[in-house]
């Protein structure tokens, strides 16, 4: 019987609506996050399948837990405006959440850590701007930078166990991929409290566009990289205009879109590097597909 009260914690998560569950890890973005080690991997030039299958899992784990940590922090803000949220609606409790929280987050760097001293250590880089964006980021402005950071860690981290390590073009790809998550995190700050569209975060949508397109000049491959690039901007494009309602915008409507673009900047970036396959393309097609079905049935954000 569940009579301690970490028992109490630990039977509640074993009870509590699998969908809830789904909706606080925001498991319809994780192929985004399979997208960027993808492409930091192949950037670094391959490496072992059981390494990058760590890998994977890793960031994974890493990702929902640091989606776990964010509802558990930011619980009073969803009281108020977003009681629909799994805690505040009462679908799972805080201290449950918390639990899988330390178990997402220690489970996912575990998993990462016997790869090699270097990774380890971008492993534990990872974890720590997760934990602090998720403690800081409804308290200062600074939260949109340790957000983009996550991902430029995943880059740093991926890229490390690979077999070429860390070289310019990975750290040119997580400079590209901070921009561009830089941008969708100042557009969804406003998100839940109906703010104006953020001048800051358009920008930094859209800068990553031009350092590609200036990549692919140099390596003389205009024709891929116009046409990826070319894809890119049609698709935020089409989230910015789908997300228009009786003619004003809707902020909070573009974030789902231009999260799944991620998988698209991820394309562009190996497309203006010399790195672009049709293997590698069709998985992140795939990526790209599989978060836009997802985000059908569970929120993106």
């Amino acid at each position: 019987m569940c009579s301690l009260a970490s028992e109490n914690a630990f039977c509640s998560v074993l009870m509590v609506n699998a969908r809830a569950l789904l909706d606080l890890g925001r498991v319809s973005n994780l192929s985004t996050v399979w997208s960027n080690c993808l492409c930091a991997w192949v950037l670094g030039g391959t490496g072992q399948g059981s390494v990058f299958t760590a890998l994977l899992l890793g960031s994974s784990l890493m990702y929902v837990g640091g989606m776990y940590l964010n509802d558990y922090c930011d619980v009073n803000f969803d009281k108020e405006f977003r009681p629909e949220r799994p805690i505040p609606s009462g679908h799972v409790s805080q201290q449950a959440v918390l639990l899988l929280t330390i178990g997402l987050l220690g489970s996912g760097y575990a998993l990462v850590t016997w790869v090699n001293l270097q990774v380890a250590l971008l492993g534990a880089l990872l974890l720590s701007l997760i934990v602090a964006y998720n403690i800081v980021h409804k308290k200062t402005g600074f939260g949109v930078v340790l957000m983009a950071g996550c991902r430029t860690g995943v880059y740093l981290m991926v890229g490390a166990a690979s077999f070429g390590g860390l070289n310019s073009e990975v750290a040119w790809a997580g400079i590209l991929m901070f921009l561009y998550v830089l941008g969708i995190t100042c557009l969804a700050r406003t998100e839940s409290t109906g703010g104006a569209l953020s001048k800051t975060g358009l920008i930094a949508i859209l800068v990553p566009l031009g350092g590609i397109l200036l990549a692919g000049a140099m390596n003389a491959l205009w024709i891929g990289v116009f046409l990826s690039s070319g894809a890119l901007a049609g698709w935020i494009y089409f989230a910015f205009s789908k997300a228009k309602v009786n003619g004003r915008l809707i902020v909070g409507k573009t974030i789902g879109p231009l999260l799944a673009g991620i998988c698209l900047m991820d394309w562009t970036i190996l497309s203006g590097m010399r790195q672009f396959s049709l293997t590698t393309g069709g998985f992140l097609v795939t990526f790209f597909l599989i978060a836009m079905i997802a985000q059908r049935r569970i929120p993106a954000t």
